[in-house]
């Protein structure tokens, strides 16, 4: 007998290959705490990276993908949002059906590559405003001939590979989604055995997007500004890929900005900002690796509809371990590293510089002198973001 092509098996130790290499690449570490929790995101993407380009990526057989869970965040996901995905192709045409929940804003995005592992741009969006619903139902045409000036349609070009829904929440805790639903309309679907080369696709896919992604975790952590005077200092020689903000899937409707941050036991951080009239705004808490914190018991964001806003209209956020006793606070429950972002959805004026603010908690002593951090822009109208 012939001795079969090993495509799989090969495809399966490269992937394997990444992984480690991705394993190598994290660190140094200041605990056993702090390495356990950079390879559970590991571990985090392994298993999004098998579900988007394995096992829900073939555009003749779209099944939405939900990106992140309690138990599985990555690029700088928000607590207050469901990221979903389905893979699509200008090969074929489809009816993509949103019914809605309970979220403040539903908006679509269509994502193209020039080239395998380029970076990623938007083709065509719409968000709820503009959709007409049907019984109750948001019904979307999908496909290479639809009209661009279509507002129930969204326009495939020829490297289009992918379609987003974003919801946004202003309480997460008792959040309904929407059931997302999308059929091909030009031919039946068949089942049947994998096709080896397409596998070995998905797995060499996910073994990539594993790679760069924890890659570009690290770069955009390194990118985020410190308290000035802090004791720790930005590293002078960060890698950036070159698609580093393409990595985060930018929208046109989010305006970004953040810091990151090293906190004592005893330290808070301070957010104070104006939020503009928009349609959301959120403060949330990121691990280094740009994971949400765990919001199951306490919050791990403040929201344009949970926030005390001050007689001015502005807003303070205070970040610490203990509870400085303010209502605008978000408890670290263990972390000293971490990251802050800022997200304005749909502003209806330009975003109004935040402050950041490092200082004593003020139930942990006397105040100290506050060194004021320089800030991070990460714009989603211009150059990308979540």
């Amino acid at each position: 007998m012939d001795t079969l092509p090993r495509m799989t098996a090969d495809a399966m130790r490269r992937l394997l290959d990444h992984v480690g290499e991705a394993l190598e690449e994290m660190g140094p570490f200041d605990s056993a705490q702090e390495e356990a929790d950079a390879h559970r995101h590991l571990l985090r993407l392994c298993s999004a990276g098998l579900e988007l380009y394995v096992e829900r990526a073939d555009p003749a057989r779209p099944l939405p993908t939900v990106w992140m869970s309690p138990t599985r965040k990555f690029l700088g996901d928000s607590p207050d949002t469901i990221y979903t995905t389905v893979p699509v192709s200008p090969d074929h045409t489809y009816a993509l059906t949103i019914q809605p929940g309970n979220a403040v804003y539903i908006g679509v995005v269509v994502y193209a590559r020039d080239e395998p592992g380029g970076p990623v741009r938007a083709v065509s969006s719409v968000i709820d405003t503009r959709l007409e619903s049907v019984d109750g139902r948001f019904e979307i045409e999908v496909g290479s001939d639809v009209d661009p000036d279509d507002p129930q349609g969204l326009l495939l070009d020829d490297r289009s590979f992918w379609i987003m829904v974003r919801e946004y929440f202003s309480d997460p805790r008792n959040h309904r989604a929407s059931t997302i639903t999308i059929e091909r309309t030009d031919g039946d679907i068949t089942d049947g055995l994998p096709n080896p080369d397409d596998l070995t696709a998905g797995i060499d896919a996910a073994g990539d997007w594993i790679l760069s992604q924890a890659r570009a975790d690290a770069a955009l952590y390194g990118l985020m500004a410190f308290p000035q005077g802090s004791s720790v200092q930005a590293e002078q020689d960060v890698e950036v890929p070159d698609d580093l903000v393409s990595l985060f899937y930018p929208t046109p409707d989010i305006a970004y900005q953040g810091c990151r941050f090293t906190l004592e036991t005893d330290d808070q951080l301070e957010i104070t900002f104006r939020p503009p009239a928009c349609r959301f705004w959120s403060v949330v808490v990121s691990t280094p690796w740009f994971e949400s914190l765990e919001q199951r018991s306490t919050p791990a964001s403040i929201n344009s509809a949970t926030a005390e806003v001050d007689e001015d209209g502005k807003v303070t956020v205070v970040v610490s371990e203990s509870n400085p006793g303010l209502a605008n606070w978000i408890p670290l429950r263990g972390y000293r590293k971490g990251q802050v972002a800022y997200r304005v959805l749909l502003g209806e004026s330009e975003l109004s510089e935040a402050t950041y603010v490092v200082g004593t908690n003020r139930r942990s002593g006397d105040s100290e002198p506050l060194a004021v951090l320089a800030t991070t822009k990460l714009d989603g109208r211009d150059d990308g973001g979540r």
